[in-house]
């Protein structure tokens, strides 16, 4: 929120819109529901694999802060991204001298993911929020993959991705299977698109409820 003295009613006006700014219900990593790769895969709307070639921050028309991130796509598991992705987030990147004497503290909530130019990810993506066109990643820190070394993983080293998973081991190859036996760790790049695109294209997994609606 903002220090040193806003109006009462530009506060309440601002955590309001917050509220609604996006797709998930509670911002508190702590209390975030578990999410394995099937309900990534069918609660995204969209998941891309790509680098981040941008971020920045600002504020939009209603004054809600986001960071707004551009990916060069090289691929699409699910959805329509063109060669290059823009979303935006909710949250700034870090505190925001206004000028007036204010400081903004809306900064991305922890437990939410973060962005650096130059890393390589895959992200399992929330549908937009309808009032702010703010969106995230479906389970905030857990849909957000970086790839490094040809190796995926997030940033609670994959664990629990493929607990309490209801999949065909027939249409799995034999890696696919050896991966999803994984508790945590790295995965194989190759493994995990191969994974991520059939599921995602055949329909394996259907979301239980659209969280955030």
């Amino acid at each position: 929120m903002l220090m040193n003295g806003p109006s009462r009613m530009a506060v309440l006006t601002l955590l309001v819109v917050c509220a609604g700014a996006t797709a998930v219900t509670n911002s508190n990593a702590s209390t975030v529901k578990k999410r394995n790769i099937g309900d990534l895969i069918a609660m995204g709307e969209l998941i891309v694999f790509g680098k981040v070639l941008e971020v920045h921050d600002g504020f939009d028309q209603n004054n809600v802060p986001y960071t707004e991130v551009t990916v060069e796509v090289q691929q699409t598991a699910k959805g329509e991204a063109g060669r290059t992705y823009t979303f935006r987030q909710f949250g700034l990147i870090k505190p925001r001298d206004m000028g007036n004497g204010l400081v903004n503290l809306n900064v991305t909530p922890d437990g939410w993911p973060t962005y650096s130019q130059g890393e390589e990810v895959a992200l399992f993506l929330y549908k937009a929020a309808s009032r702010t066109g703010l969106r995230t990643t479906v389970g905030l820190f857990q849909g957000k993959f970086r790839i490094e070394d040809g190796q995926v993983t997030n940033s609670i080293d994959n664990e629990g991705l493929f607990e309490n998973l209801h999949v065909d081991l027939r249409k799995l190859s034999e890696k696919e299977r050896e991966m999803i036996r994984m508790n945590r760790g790295r995965i194989p790049v190759q493994v995990f698109t191969s994974f991520v695109s059939k599921a995602a294209q055949e329909h394996w997994f259907e979301p239980t409820f659209e969280e955030g609606r």
